[in-house]
């Protein structure tokens, strides 16, 4: 029995999909991995303040001011929102206008600001060569600035 070249070209075609799908698979399974160890230590941290306190960073900015623990915990709670759509989204579940309004609707609460005020920036440098990274930074980073333009152009006694 002869197979013709168009069989076996065909055949090589369905194997490379194969491939190619296991190895999404795979490094979907490794980002939920990692994603749940970052969780269970961000959830360890916002359990215990005064190990949260252990890691609180010296304000960079001069008119930045130091954190407290309380406040630090407030913002580790912020990172963890923020990591779980930006799971989301790598996984495929969050992306265009779904991905913008959950970052809308996290940017209009305060503590998420304040998060992306202190650490937008090192979350940037953190997706850098990271086409998944740097897309979600750009949603998260453009809801935080509809926020604050938002937030500008209120009137005081609104």
């Amino acid at each position: 029995m002869k197979i013709s070249h168009a069989a076996i070209l065909g055949l090589a075609a369905v194997g490379a999909v194969q491939i190619a799908q296991r190895e999404r698979h795979h490094r979907q399974h490794l980002d939920i991995a990692v994603a749940r160890i970052h969780q269970d230590y961000l959830t360890h941290l916002t359990s215990n303040p005064h190990l949260a306190a252990l890691w609180i960073p010296e304000a960079h900015d001069p008119e930045e001011e130091d954190l407290t623990p309380e406040q630090y915990v407030e913002l580790l709670t912020a990172n963890q929102q923020i990591a779980a759509l930006g799971l989301r989204h790598r996984l495929g579940i969050a992306r265009g206008q779904r991905l913008s309004s959950m970052a809308e609707y996290l940017m209009g609460r305060e503590h998420c600001r304040k998060y992306w005020a202190r650490f937008g920036g090192f979350r940037e440098q953190e997706a850098s060569g990271d086409r998944a990274g740097e897309d979600f930074h750009a949603y998260m980073n453009a809801a935080y600035k509809s926020r604050q333009k938002e937030q500008k152009d209120k009137p005081e006694d609104a």
